[in-house]
């Protein structure tokens, strides 16, 4: 069965996690957890997806999305170039250890 939208709610709604499928996910997850912590995860993993199951029958046909709830806007501002601050190409590579036509020289990060 596709596990479209709808499916996935019916799926938490039903959602009865049995004692070893906690201890396959835990064991996929690598985690060494005792039987008593698999037992607390499982009635807890139960909750979550009975809530999930929940939030899934909720009407939300009428209401609109929101992306942006602060209203505040991008704001830029214009680039600014400040002449007595700008260094040359000359200047900016003069404590380089290696330079070639201007521009700085640095060992590969790749394997050849």
């Amino acid at each position: 069965m596709p596990l479209g939208k709808d499916n996935l709610y019916d799926m938490a709604r039903m959602a009865k996690l049995t004692y070893e499928e906690v201890r396959h996910v835990a064991k996929l997850a690598k985690l060494p957890l005792t039987p008593k912590q698999l037992a607390k995860f499982q009635s807890q993993l139960i909750n979550i997806f009975d809530y999930i199951g929940q939030i899934g029958e909720m009407k939300t046909e009428k209401i609109t999305s929101a992306g942006q709830v602060t209203e505040i806007k991008n704001r830029f501002r214009e680039d600014k170039i400040w002449k007595e601050t700008r260094l040359s190409s000359k200047e900016a590579t003069s404590c380089a250890n290696r330079v070639y036509k201007g521009y700085f020289v640095v060992e590969s990060i790749f394997e050849r």
